[in-house]
């Protein structure tokens, strides 16, 4: 896939998550998401509360936390919080960041549109979803 002229649109394309996200969707994606930096130790979301941002993994990594033990890590080109941007229900981890991140911050208000422009957004995010679902699974049998 070649690569579009916008920085951020390019930046969007080289993320694992949008591999195989159309130009118009990463162009939308980059059109209502803000690339923010945070250190190490930040809590993006807290178990128990309403989350109102959906995060891409650029570069760094984190951890899921579920009553204190750590239960996944997310890294690169993986989505935190999109499950409370789905449902409006409250976290049920915490997320962490184990290293310096750069994020791609998705608000609320504008993920259920991007979704709606661009099903095929939706298809990955399923996937990811599952792929999340397995590894808790191997986990417990």
């Amino acid at each position: 896939m070649l690569r579009h002229a916008d920085p951020k649109v390019a930046r969007i394309q080289g993320l694992p998550m949008f591999k195989n996200a159309d130009v118009s969707a990463c162009k939308h994606v980059a059109s209502v998401a803000d690339i923010v930096e945070v250190v190490a130790g930040e809590h993006l979301i807290v178990a128990g509360q309403l989350n109102h941002e959906a995060y891409v993994v650029e570069s760094g990594t984190a951890v899921v936390l579920v009553n204190g033990e750590e239960v996944a890590e997310i890294s690169e080109g993986e989505m935190i919080g999109e499950l409370g941007l789905l449902d409006r229900g409250v976290a049920t981890a915490t997320v962490t960041t184990k290293t310096a991140m750069s994020l791609l911050v998705i608000p609320y208000n504008r993920f259920g549109q991007i979704l709606n422009e661009n099903p095929s957004l939706v298809l990955e995010m399923a996937k990811e979803l599952a792929q999340r679902l397995r590894a808790m699974d191997a986990r417990h049998y």
